[in-house]
């Protein structure tokens, strides 16, 4: 190879002065070529060493302890830069190329090590005034604290990681860190294998891709690839696989099977281009119908057709936080349109607001806003934002989106009697996944999740029997009335939107404060 060729010479004092100038302006700028001069000097070094007499030691020994205080990059740069120039270089160097491969060893082995930097922030609130920015550098002593949200961390070539709020993640050094609350999900290169998360109860190292919760529940490490130690304080070793998980506690640790559809894996991409939408402001309860306003849809009959069925009443008018809303009974009374939604695996955001009664029933959560063709084998097939009323899948009473067979909780009990935002955004992935790529906002906020499933989503839209809905259960059928989860909505809606990508937080905000359709992002 030329360069290496060229070192050689340099060495020997063979190099004319443009070949001197050109590798030095090679090792300004190229890594590699530094470290080559550097194995060639450790042999010409050595080989010098070996040689010298008496004297020439003595003087080599100063030059070696001068070099101590130039481990600089800039300065060691500029160093054999300028030697090379000056052609300081003679044949069989000793001392010189000594002082050379100890500089360039100490900065090696001393310079600051790269340990990371804030790749994206997701709608983070933040819980002191010591606030991230984008791109900003991670040191030592860094600590990572937000209520709410989602942050991406690029961890110096190592890997990655994505802290779920509320969290409080501290950086003690280039491989290893104190997470003392929240949801972390790590993903290492080869580089990064031997990286150490210490939790209150426990270390885990070693990782490929694994995700660690600290809660007041305890702390539990979930293995997604690769092989992980864990370590509980005060125990043994315990070597997790694949699909395996640890719960800590203090005095040692329980096996489990991982949920490995519990941490979020990527964040939503960011999109470019106005999306296109439908907006219903639900205002024509007294006409029997609501005029749906499209943009970009094709197709006609959007509009909201008022329903009722078995001992309900039609969803009647009420105020509203944008003039009027519906009110739904909770007994037979829904709204219908012939937008059939948004299908297969195709991102999306749907926006409301919504107030549910402080006297709400479990069999009137289900559905808020529904669409798909729900059938007995076809899990992942609809698409349906509800209030949660089974205990079994979730605290009752929080926001739920659920596709039939799989499902997401939050953590707010809106059962308050007051008004409150609801953006559910589902982000462009490979393969989309209600556990791992929607998420939640209420009130403007990312709403934290207690409690997910992994479910492939396949949304069918093509050949279902209706299409969206408002106020009715997706799996309600005529034929058996008395759904045992009940068939219909109970509370207040108003301004709902549906748009065929996933929205930004701040989008989700202009919407809430506005209701204002957004157009081609910045």
């Amino acid at each position: 190879m030329k360069r290496d060729e060229d070192i050689a010479r340099l060495l020997a004092g063979d190099l004319e002065e443009a070949e001197r100038q050109e590798l030095a302006g090679q090792l300004a700028t190229d890594p590699e070529a530094l470290k080559s001069l550097g194995g060639h000097a450790v042999v010409e070094g050595l080989l010098g060493v070996a040689l010298e007499d008496e004297f020439s030691a003595e003087r080599r020994h100063g030059k070696l302890m001068a070099a101590l205080h130039r481990v600089d990059q800039d300065e060691f740069l500029s160093g054999v830069r300028g030697k090379i120039r000056r052609r300081s270089w003679r044949n069989r160097v000793t001392a010189i190329a000594a002082m050379v491969v100890f500089g360039f060893s100490t900065w090696l082995f001393m310079r600051p090590e790269k340990m990371g930097s804030v790749s994206r922030l997701e709608t983070v609130t933040w819980s002191d005034a010591a606030q991230l920015t984008e791109g900003e550098a991670l040191k030592p002593g860094t600590r990572l604290r937000f209520q709410s949200g989602l942050v991406e961390l690029e961890m110096g070539g190592r890997g990655r990681m994505i802290v779920e709020g509320p969290a409080d993640l501290e950086f003690a050094g280039p491989m290893s860190s104190v997470l003392h609350r929240g949801r972390v999900l790590m993903r290492f290169t080869e580089a990064g294998h031997g990286y150490r998360l210490n939790t209150p109860v426990g270390t885990v190292d070693h990782g490929t891709e694994f995700g660690v919760s600290v809660s007041n529940e305890g702390v539990e490490t979930h293995v997604l690839e690769g092989e992980v130690e864990a370590i509980p304080t005060g125990g043994e070793m315990v070597l997790l696989k694949k699909n395996d998980a640890l719960r800590f506690d203090g005095k040692g640790g329980e096996r489990m099977a991982a949920d490995t559809g519990s941490f979020y894996t990527a964040l939503p991409p960011q999109r470019s281009g106005a999306p296109r939408a439908i907006h219903w402001p639900l205002e024509g309860a007294a006409t029997g119908k609501d005029a749906a306003q499209v943009r970009g849809f094709q197709g006609t009959g959007y509009d909201l057709q008022l329903r009722a069925m078995e001992q309900g009443k039609a969803p009647s008018a009420v105020p509203g936080v944008f003039d009027s809303a519906f009110a739904f009974d909770g007994k037979g009374g829904y709204a219908e349109s012939d937008f059939p939604g948004i299908g297969g695996q195709e991102p999306r955001t749907v926006s409301f607001w919504v107030r549910v009664p402080q006297d709400f029933s479990t069999r009137e959560g289900f559905g808020i806003v529904s669409w798909g063709q729900f059938a007995g084998d076809n899990h992942g097939g609809v698409w349906q934002v509800s209030v949660n009323p089974l205990l079994e899948e979730g605290p009752v009473g929080r926001l739920r989106v659920g596709a039939h067979g799989g499902q997401i909780v939050g953590a707010t009990d809106l059962r308050d009697g007051q008004w409150h935002h609801v953006a559910v955004v589902l982000f462009e992935a490979s393969h989309a996944d209600i556990g791992k790529h929607v998420l939640i906002y209420l009130d403007g906020e990312l709403e934290p999740i207690s409690r997910r499933s992994l479910l492939a989503l396949n949304t069918r839209t093509e050949g279902a029997s209706h299409g969206v809905w408002l106020g009715r259960n997706v799996a309600y059928n005529q034929s058996v009335p008395d759904h045992h989860h009940g068939g219909f909505f109970r509370g207040e809606v108003d301004e709902v939107f549906i748009f065929d990508t996933a929205l930004s937080h701040d989008e989700i905000l202009a919407l809430k404060t506005r209701n204002e359709m957004p157009e081609t992002p910045p």
